[in-house]
């Protein structure tokens, strides 16, 4: 059993590319396509259909990479486990979170933490609050920052609450409309951002009993800004991501007024590693200490 020729597999069925992945490990593409047949070989059976576009996996290379996941992240923690009894602060953190948190939060965090803990790397992926909540559970990142959550298998870390505001052309709103109710919403036209479309815009509409007039949909949250500011209608955003953009906007508060809780999750089964656990606790703190800034 090579637990690294594992990991190359896995890097490989998520790039959906021997030359991606070759490039990522610092292999060549042959050595990975070699060190792939070899596993196949050692497996019995094929585990990825190739073609001239990519590769993609067999029906027994998806039973199979859950468990060779599994067996990786059990490595990667004894390794960590080893390295905390030794009092060596090392290893990896692989973090899941929506593109607000990424851009506002993350590089801040990030830099101070790297301070205090200089031998964990950070491994961030960027994605909608339901992929973070599935990377999560598939053990492809070891925490994630989301908007709350229903599901058992995870563990959450209220960290913040953040306001929701509207952003309404000024043509839509009377002189001087410093507020918004929530039922004038269905008469202007309406802009589903990426990061809310099912989860905190769909929570207070149901909520309030609104039917917006959906015009557009997007799946990136400041094409959604750029899209009211130009006049198209109006959308519904955090007002972290209104920060992150920076400059002045005509972003009005909703009646009644609507939050959502940003917190980080991990699998609630208690399998995560020394590093996982101390970069969580570095984040709450962290957002403790700035809970007064703008952050």
């Amino acid at each position: 059993m090579n637990i690294d020729n594992y990991r190359i597999f896995i890097r490989v069925a998520k790039t959906g590319n021997l030359t991606a992945a070759a490039e990522q490990l610092g292999y060549t593409q042959s050595g990975i396509s070699h060190i792939v047949s070899a596993l196949e070989q050692e497996f019995g059976f094929q585990l990825l259909r190739r073609s001239k576009t990519g590769v993609s996996l067999t029906q027994e290379g998806e039973r199979i990479l859950q468990t060779l996941r599994e067996v990786v992240n059990r490595d990667d923690m004894q390794k960590q486990i080893a390295a905390e009894i030794k009092r060596v602060r090392m290893g990896k953190v692989r973090v899941g979170a929506f593109s607000s948190v990424a851009v506002c939060w993350l590089p801040k965090i990030i830099a101070e933490f790297n301070n205090e803990y200089p031998n964990i790397f950070i491994d961030v992926s960027v994605g909608t609050y339901k992929t973070i909540e599935d990377m999560i559970i598939a053990e492809e990142v070891d925490c994630g920052f989301m908007s709350g959550t229903m599901r058992k298998e995870l563990k959450f870390v209220p960290l913040y609450v953040d306001r929701m505001l509207a952003l309404v052309p000024r043509k839509f709103l009377p002189p001087c409309c410093k507020v918004l109710p929530l039922e004038a919403i269905s008469d202007i036209d309406f802009i589903i951002p990426g990061e809310g479309s099912n989860y905190d815009i769909g929570r207070i509409l149901r909520t309030a009993g609104v039917r917006p007039r959906v015009k557009y949909s997007v799946s990136d949250d400041y094409a959604a800004v750029a899209m009211a500011e130009g006049g198209l209608g109006m959308t519904i955003v955090p007002e972290l991501i209104l920060k992150g953009i920076g400059g002045t906007r005509a972003a009005v508060e909703l009646e009644p007024a609507c939050t959502r809780t940003i917190g980080i999750a991990e699998r609630s089964n208690g399998t995560g590693s020394p590093a996982c656990a101390a970069f969580m606790r570095f984040t709450e703190n962290w957002v403790k200490r700035h809970s007064g800034d703008t952050i």
